[in-house]
């Protein structure tokens, strides 16, 4: 009797921690191609891009933890490592190389969780960049954003529908980064994820002028507890 009873309190305990706590991680291999001008001023010397189309090969990473206390956001941190794109050296001869990486750390309220989930928040997007070429640039800048997350269910598959949007505008000036993909649970939490990520640089300030746009696919696995 006394041993029925354990199992049931720590089935029960395991139960309630997984309804109250929540842990995701994804890895995705990324395809984006870039397209657009890129303009960027340091100390005087500018240097020009043309980006025509050229496709680079990464990957990306995401985690999350949820936890079920009201007034603390929730966390959930993005990486995207070093992309590297060759455009046209605008005005002058030869090419340009544009190198950057992406972090991206969020906190966010949990609104809906049921068949459909709503999120809401803010992210800080740590950008660290290189250009290589006519002359040799780098660039870091923290950029904070409006983060919105929704996803559905299919009823009766084990298939999730997901979207997010990181978003600001300011004065003329935009920049967003958004991702739609759909994750199919094979066991146990363990997720096969496809998606299309697509990001928008639309800036004219004293140092950068941006009609850049990044877009690709993306696959991976992922887990979910």
């Amino acid at each position: 009797m006394n041993k029925a009873l354990l199992a049931l309190c720590a089935g029960s305990v395991m139960a309630s921690a997984s309804m109250i706590v929540g842990f995701g991680v994804e890895v995705d291999s990324y395809s984006p191609e870039a397209k657009g001008d890129f303009r960027y001023t340091d100390n005087g010397i500018t240097t020009a891009t043309r980006f025509n189309g050229d496709k680079d090969s990464r990957y990306q990473v995401g985690v999350y933890l949820e936890h079920p206390i009201p007034l603390i956001p929730n966390i959930r941190a993005d990486f995207t490592p070093e992309t590297s794109f060759v455009g046209e050296n605008i005005g002058g001869i030869g090419t340009n190389t544009v190198k950057f990486s992406q972090i991206d750390t969020t906190l966010y309220y949990e609104i809906l969780d049921n068949v459909v989930d709503l999120d809401i928040g803010l992210t800080g997007k740590l950008v660290d960049g290189e250009v290589t070429g006519a002359v040799n640039q780098s660039f870091d800048t923290v950029i904070p954003m409006v983060y919105v997350a929704a996803g559905v269910k299919i009823p009766t598959l084990p298939v999730r529908l997901d979207a997010d949007l990181k978003y600001v505008g300011y004065s003329g000036n935009s920049i967003s980064d958004m991702r739609i993909k759909a994750a199919w649970e094979i066991f146990a939490g363990l997720e096969a994820v496809a998606g299309y990520r697509y990001e928008s640089l639309k800036l004219d300030e004293n140092d950068i002028y941006s009609t850049l746009k990044i877009q690709g696919p993306f696959i991976g696995v992922g887990y979910r507890f």
